[in-house]
């Protein structure tokens, strides 16, 4: 009996430990919409400085000057279009929607895999969206949307590989990541006017990249009782043999793409 007069409980194994996968902050994915939203007032501010228009962002030829993807200049050796049109929107809906996409998979694929996995699949992946639209969409293009694609795919990738030990809460997120590539696919073909093959392409490239570099944890070397932040493993080598891959294979889309003749307007 104890002081209080209940008796006492029986002993008995001690809980076992439970484990949580620490989210490292968003820090790179808030660098990237604070970089787009510079650049969509650059867009404006050379629009009106170099042209005397206010309708910059949606000024074509202000724009191409900034470095829209445009079939036939790549052809001649701009390939660098492929690159910074990434940053470009033709408008503010289309930079919203492409931010918004952005701060909500940013969080999770950065907090996920760590900064510089998260910056490999969010540049990588958008350059191969950028490839795509270069081999098989004649049509002037710009913007991010190639990129969140990749972080659409790398999200999917990540929770059906751990969909076994996140319980509900990754099962639930791996349907979200679904049904919203779902919605934008049937969208984006019932739409005129969007780069359905950058989205493709950058789908693509997120799923390639993330396959390769899904974290890998275990739990600490002390356990302790209640809950304890499993370690990611570093596997910086892997990370960087993966890069190269992955940058190798894009290139020879690239170079694939330019000796078939990218279709032109």
């Amino acid at each position: 009996m104890n002081l209080f007069g209940n008796p006492p409980r029986p002993a008995g194994p001690p809980p076992a430990p439970t484990f949580y996968i620490p989210l490292v902050p968003p820090r790179v994915s808030r660098a990237l919409i604070a970089v787009n939203l510079l650049v969509f007032a650059a867009t404006f501010l050379y629009g009106l400085f170099e042209y005397g228009v206010w309708n910059g962002p949606t000024n074509l030829r202000v724009l191409f000057d900034l470095g829209m993807k445009s079939n036939f200049h790549i052809l001649q050796g701009q390939s660098w279009r492929l690159f910074t049109a990434m940053f470009l929107h033709i408008g503010p809906i289309h930079l919203i929607s492409n931010l918004i996409g952005l701060f909500w998979l940013g969080p999770i694929i950065e907090g996920h895999f760590g900064h510089i996995r998260f910056t490999v699949i969010y540049l990588l992946g958008g350059l191969l969206g950028s490839i795509a639209s270069y081999a098989f969409s004649p049509a002037l293009s710009a913007g991010a949307s190639g990129a969140v694609f990749a972080l659409l795919g790398a999200t999917i990738i990540y929770f059906y590989r751990f969909r076994d030990n996140m319980g509900r809460q990754g099962q639930s997120m791996l349907q979200s990541a679904l049904a919203i590539l779902v919605i934008n696919l049937v969208l984006g073909f019932s739409v005129t006017n969007v780069d359905n093959w950058g989205h493709l392409g950058g789908l693509a490239g997120g799923v390639i990249i993330a396959t390769g570099l899904l974290p890998r944890y275990r739990p600490p070397s002390i356990l302790n009782f209640g809950r304890q932040p499993l370690i990611r493993e570093p596997r910086i080598l892997r990370t960087l043999a993966w890069t190269l891959l992955c940058a190798l294979l894009f290139y020879a889309a690239f170079q694939t793409a330019t000796l078939a003749g990218p279709p032109l307007r």
